[in-house]
């Protein structure tokens, strides 16, 4: 018998990001509503977006969610 262990998937931390995205376009998923949405990044500061702001260092959706939306790297 095999047992797996999962990780615990890294959230929305722009210094710590796996794919160490400083600038360009990422994607951002919002974990309580499930919105995602292309946006840019720029030396590690979220440009202005419409439903989605930057607090810290981590990017939050507009729809009340309190954890921060998970980024990943615009393929």
């Amino acid at each position: 018998m095999t047992i797996t262990t999962i990780e615990k998937e890294k959230t929305g931390v722009l210094p710590e990001l796996a794919t160490n995205i400083q600038s360009g376009e990422a994607m951002v998923f919002c974990p309580k509503c499930k919105a995602i949405q292309s946006v840019f990044i720029q030396d590690r500061r979220l440009m202005p977006t419409r439903k989605f702001f930057q607090s810290g260092h981590s990017i939050y959706h507009d729809c009340g969610s309190t954890q921060p939306c998970r980024i990943y790297r615009d393929w």
